[in-house]
């Protein structure tokens, strides 16, 4: 489908300043939709780094009702103008009925706007395997559920009368680019930046999937991980640079006045820990942030 990139209105006022804004709204030329009496914006758009402000606007819009078929691009154009965001827009858009009162087509754009809500980098797609059939066209989805799961199943319901209700069942796919290792790695190494490369993959556990390099810089791996592979939170564990006897440097005070004391380190504990230490000299111990190898902060 050929789709016509619009960065201003023409309709703008040329003394009227656009601030460019992240999201960006895209309408193609011919649009599936529930057979709804009003349609609105959002029931039509597909959404990149869309926020919740923005959709409550875009539910608010109404661009056509039961017997529109076509939208010219002014005429969507005039009806967006409050909409602060980059817009793809057909030089005219077509509205497709669905022939049952649930459209998968509509189901599957909002889920899919609700995701890259949260992952403004993903590639998503979205198979609708099941609505039901015995629903009024006034329906909502309840997209309030976990959608980082390669299965969902989603509530939705009448807005008018909420004792109808059913379940959406989707399959979802999201791709991201993930931090990937460029080397084999044994048990107990430290991961650093020059051992990862970042590549689209599919991300099959979300929940769990390292998705940025800083996460993962100064970790190390609980098991062998292979050459090519993503790396998963249970891969992983915080490199203890403290070990219990050993002796480091314990800092006490603020940017005006600060105190070093040597102290014995009295249990294990990484980067960002709060571990014990002891003073041998008055064998006082006290509770101490981990700031890097050999040296602590008293809390």
């Amino acid at each position: 489908m050929i789709k016509f990139l619009i960065l201003l209105f023409p309709l703008l006022s040329s003394s009227f300043v656009f601030a460019a804004p992240a999201c960006e709204l895209m309408f193609s030329s011919a649009v599936e939709v529930s057979p709804r009496a009003e349609i609105s914006a959002y029931d039509l758009v597909e959404a990149k780094n869309l926020n919740e402000d923005l959709l409550a606007q875009l539910k608010q819009i109404k661009v056509a009702d039961a017997k529109t078929t076509r939208i010219e691009k002014m005429t969507l154009a005039k009806l967006l103008r409050s909409v602060r965001a980059h817009f793809i827009l057909p030089s005219e858009l077509k509205i497709l009925r669905s022939q049952s009162s649930v459209s998968r087509m509509e189901v599957a754009r909002k889920i899919k706007n609700q995701i890259l809500m949260n992952c403004v980098d993903c590639d998503v797609q979205v198979q609708v395997a099941s609505v039901p059939t015995q629903l009024a066209t006034d329906w909502n989805l309840d997209l309030n559920v976990d959608l980082t799961k390669n299965s969902a199943m989603i509530p939705i319901s009448s807005s008018q009368a909420q004792d109808k209700k059913g379940w959406v069942v989707a399959d979802i796919k999201r791709y991201q680019n993930l931090p990937v290792l460029n080397r084999s790695i044994k048990v107990g190494e430290v991961i650093v930046e020059d051992m990862l490369t970042l590549e689209k993959r599919l991300v099959t556990q979300v929940r769990d999937t390292v998705q940025n390099v800083t996460a993962v810089i100064g970790m190390q791996t609980v098991r062998f991980l292979n050459a090519g592979q993503t790396i998963m939170y249970s891969d992983l564990k915080k490199e203890q640079i403290m070990k219990k006897g050993q002796m480091v440097k314990a800092i006490i005070g603020n940017s005006t006045f600060e105190v070093s004391i040597s102290a014995q380190v009295e249990e294990n504990g990484s980067i960002g820990d709060v571990i014990k230490i002891k003073n041998l000299d008055s064998q006082k111990v006290f509770a101490a942030k981990v700031i890097e190898r050999g040296l602590v902060r008293i809390e």
